[in-house]
């Protein structure tokens, strides 16, 4: 505990040492009163038993306690700023437990003599915590000097405790729970500077209506740790967190182009002039740009301010005077008006937002650093999950690997980071999918930002290897696969599979990245998925071996390169019987995936008319349907067979919207909605191809259809993944 104001920094406590370590609140005046109710107070209980769940072993981050530090040196004291609710939810629940439990949690609550909780000028409030606190079935007589709301908190959370841990279908004991929740559940204590006004800084929290940001709270640890340097310059300290703030803000606007955060001077020192490369080696050689320019432009402010009155009028600065009562005078162009491309005319949709931007940036880092260490020590086994892409986990990644109290040589590593922070959006912004809101609204694009003669331009290419719209189609297509096969953020284990290729590739200016090899890695990527989940090992027919989550697989090889993956010996040999990838591909072991990459392999190698396949528009809202419904709409609709009702061949993706309409109409009432629906847009092209195989078959939708349609996808799938699909009943 640190009493010296200067000193004091942001903390993560954990409950036991924020409600027993001696350390006192107090709950403002201009504070509302205590006012959670069911909903919230449920899911705080539930978001603990939830964290329990994923992983007991790993500390989950509560939320954020901003402060105002009051203490002086026999006390220390900290006003509450924002994040009272919860304070005091977790008080009550302290409460709870030293009555109900106390044999679980008197090891965590020894100090819990009375709550450290205090409220100023409500003597009500502090009264009723404290009746709680000495005998809690107080609360049941009349007394008109209690706070009712308080009360009432206690009664939810009792009931909601009670009705968890009392019934037989608990889902982790009281035990374990007291366990938890005292030794890894943790909220960041934030204070503000001593100078704040507190009145003006909570009427911003509240009309915010909203906490402070994890990475803000990270942003903050990392200006405090540069700060902390005592071996650095003390100018190039303030350079250093200077431009931490830069690339930190620069880079947390997910919708637009990293260049546009940087001054025009800078931007082509860090960017080149066309805006196209990444310059900076390192972040040494980052920091010395930075450097540079600011004092470029210190020079450029001072010589301003030192121009005579006559060096000013021949710049031809007119004067109000001149403008009204000069006829001759010519009003030139407004130069702060932004022309075509200029920061403010053109965003776009990330497909992920800023705090899991953090953690792929983070993955990247930390294996860069273990590929570094690698190289050194070949006796070194790599880590594949070292960082996870769960946002909720954010600032316990950081604390692990960059900014807490074990981690060594912490500045490097954090300028390290930040270095790989800027070249990772840059890349991320040039080379990923997005959404554009000025062109193709709706669609997924990929558009690099370039600096040309006319001005900002976004081009549909890739500057090597670039073979025009065919290629950058492709990149967009096969991403946008495998996108919407993983919609959540925190399994986007493609996409960081993705930025490690670029960051790797992306080595020197004259390199850049050679679109064709891209592509080559994203379809290594698909074909390893597929030949792994499917193919390799043929016991995955049994339900109880499939992996169900897709990405776990990315996850697992995320470092592999698109070569090693492919001819690893577990994919060998590559021969599968007929019948054991028919009932590999059945309803419900088969994953979206495969519809999608299959979606991809037909606009790529099927035979779609040209102004359909550009109607091809993968979908986030796909589901598995079959053409032949599972329950039909009248009951005294026949089926030819309904052993065949699961196979591949009577399985598509579709809008869920579209499904849920027509999901148990026979597939010739389907096919005239999907017709009406396929006149704008077409998300599912393995769909469009059983529509045709229907109308080859008379509009029938029987056993010959069925396996036709299998037949010509199996072949897709024969030939994407160089495989041989062996039918021997036809040997």
């Amino acid at each position: 505990m640190t009493l010296n104001n200067s000193s004091v920094k942001v903390s993560s406590l954990n409950i036991k040492d924020l409600l027993t370590d001696g350390d006192q609140y107090v709950i403002p005046m201009y504070q509302r009163n205590y006012a959670w109710g069911t909903v919230e107070i449920e899911t705080l209980i539930k978001d603990i038993i939830d964290a329990y769940n994923r992983d007991q072993s790993l500390t989950y981050y509560l939320g954020t306690l901003v402060v105002f530090d009051k203490s002086n040196t026999s006390q220390a004291l900290f006003e509450v700023i924002d994040g009272q609710q919860r304070l005091t939810t977790l008080t009550l629940l302290a409460v709870y437990l030293h009555h109900h439990h106390r044999q679980y949690c008197d090891s965590y609550l020894k100090s819990f003599n009375q709550p450290n909780l205090h409220f100023e000028s409500r003597p009500h409030s502090a009264y009723t915590l404290s009746l709680l606190y000495n005998d809690d079935s107080a609360r049941f007589t009349k007394d008109t000097s209690i706070n009712q709301s308080i009360i009432d908190g206690y009664d939810i959370l009792t009931k909601t405790m009670k009705h968890i841990f009392d019934g037989n279908n608990e889902v982790i004991s009281i035990n374990e729970f007291c366990t938890f929740l005292f030794d890894k559940i943790e909220i960041a204590r934030v204070p503000v500077p001593q100078e704040t006004d507190l009145n003006h800084y909570f009427e911003v929290m509240n009309n915010r209506g909203e906490q402070l940001e994890k990475h803000e709270i990270i942003k903050a640890r990392l200006l405090s740790a540069i700060s902390s340097d005592t071996s650095a310059d003390t100018k190039q300290t303030q350079h250093c967190k200077s431009l931490l703030s830069l690339i930190w803000d620069t880079c947390s606007r997910m919708d637009k182009y990293v260049q546009y955060g940087f001054t025009t001077d800078l931007r082509k020192k860090v960017f080149s002039s066309d805006w196209a490369h990444f310059e900076p080696k390192d972040f040494s050689d980052l920091l010395k740009l930075y450097i540079r320019d600011c004092n470029e432009q210190a020079a450029k402010k001072s010589k301003d301010s030192s121009k005579t009155t006559s060096e000013v009028k021949a710049q031809n600065i007119i004067s109000l005077n001149d403008i009204l009562f000069k006829d001759d005078i010519t009003i030139p162009a407004n130069p702060a008006k932004k022309n075509k491309g200029e920061e403010d005319d053109e965003t776009y949709y990330s497909l992920i937002d800023f705090p899991n931007f953090l953690l792929q940036v983070l993955r990247v880092h930390v294996t860069q650093n273990l590929t570094d260490n690698q190289n050194e020590n070949q006796n070194e086994k790599p880590q594949n999950d070292i960082v996870s892409l769960d946002d909720k986990q954010l600032l316990i990644e950081f604390d692990n690997h960059l900014i807490g109290s074990k981690v060594s040589n912490k500045v490097t590593k954090i300028e390290h980071f930040l270095y790989t922070l800027l070249k990772t959006k840059f890349l991320f912004d040039q080379y990923i999918i997005k959404r554009n809101t000025e062109s193709k609204k709706g669609y997924w694009t990929l558009e690099q930002l370039i600096n040309e003669a006319s001005g900002p331009s976004y081009k549909q290419n890739m500057p090597k290897g670039s073979t025009g719209p065919d290629l950058n189609a492709s990149l967009v297509t096969l991403q946008s696969a495998f996108h919407v096969s993983a919609p959540t953020l925190n399994s986007k284990y493609w996409l960081n599979a993705c930025l490690q290729y670029l960051y790797l590739m992306f080595v020197k200016r004259e390199q850049g990245i050679d679109g064709k090899q891209f592509l080559s890695y994203l379809d290594g990527l698909a074909r390893a998925y597929m030949l792994r989940r499917y193919i390799a090992q043929s016991d995955r027919t049994k339900p109880n071996n499939i992996v169900n989550d897709y990405f776990q697989e990315f996850r697992q090889h995320i470092n592999d390169n698109s070569e090693t993956t492919l001819s690893s010996p577990s994919l060998s040999p590559r021969t599968i019987e007929l019948e054991k990838l028919s009932q590999q591909l059945r309803y419900p072991h088969v994953n979206i995936f495969v519809f999608n990459y299959l979606d991809y392999l037909i606009w790529l190698k099927g035979n779609i008319k040209s102004d359909d396949k550009k109607k091809f528009r993968p979908s986030t809202q796909g589901s598995i349907e079959h053409f032949i419904p599972q329950t039909p709409i009248h009951k005294d609709e026949k089926v030819d067979d309904r052993r065949y009702i699961h196979r591949f061949g009577n399985l598509c993706l579709i809008n869920r919207g579209l499904n849920s309409r027509v999901s148990n109409h026979k597939p010739l009432a389907k096919k005239e909605h999907y017709d009406e629906s396929f006149k704008n847009h077409i998300d599912s092209l393995k769909l469009y191809k059983m529509i045709e195989t229907l109308e080859q078959h008379n509009d029938e939708w029987n056993i010959d259809a069925i396996t036709e349609h299998e037949t010509e996808m199996f072949s897709l799938l024969e030939d994407a993944l160089d495989i041989k699909i062996r039918d021997n009943n036809n040997e």
